[in-house]
């Protein structure tokens, strides 16, 4: 009998100890998104989910790190994409990366972003990561407002690549 208590006792300590962003598999298109705790160069802390479906319009996510060179070459059109379609489009960055140091330095040098640069400050094995099965940077996940779901997800950037995967949503901006 003692045995059964201390093994529930044990079990339900166990299922405390998982955060309630931790998902049991990761996202894919057609998923509702998942969603995770961030916060932004300034220390203040938000959800994703604060993001999703602002205004009717759709969400890409942009997962990336401050030590990626394509990362850095999407910037620009994904700044011509946030400027084009501003009225349907919202777009938030997401870096994952414990060098929050460097972070900072970057953000305060070249302030790259036209659009909320958030962070959890932890690396591609845990954290934000995780849910949408993040291997390669830049990872783009593009949520549609009404439902909050997963309509396109890719990883790596090209720009006719960028422009295929978004153009069932928006004309290709040149």
């Amino acid at each position: 009998m003692m045995k059964r208590w201390l093994f529930g006792v044990l079990a339900l300590l166990a299922a405390g100890t998982v955060s309630a962003q931790e998902p049991t598999e990761k996202v894919e298109v057609g998923d509702k998104f998942h969603d995770v705790e961030l916060h932004d160069t300034d220390g203040n802390y938000s959800y994703l989910s604060d993001y999703v479906g602002q205004e009717g319009k759709y969400l890409l996510v942009l997962f990336w790190t401050s030590n990626c060179p394509r990362c850095h070459a999407s910037f620009p059109e994904v700044a011509k994409y946030a400027k084009q379609y501003a009225d349907k489009l919202s777009v938030v960055g997401v870096m994952l990366s414990d060098n929050h140091a460097g972070w900072m330095e970057m953000y305060k040098y070249r302030k790259p972003f036209a659009w909320p640069n958030l962070s959890d400050g932890k690396l591609l094995n845990e954290g934000a990561a995780v849910p949408y099965g993040i291997g390669l940077y830049p990872t783009f996940v593009l949520v549609e407002p009404k439902e909050g779901r997963i309509v396109r997800m890719w990883s790596g950037f090209k720009l006719d690549r960028f422009q295929a995967e978004m153009e069932p949503y928006f004309a290709p901006v040149r």
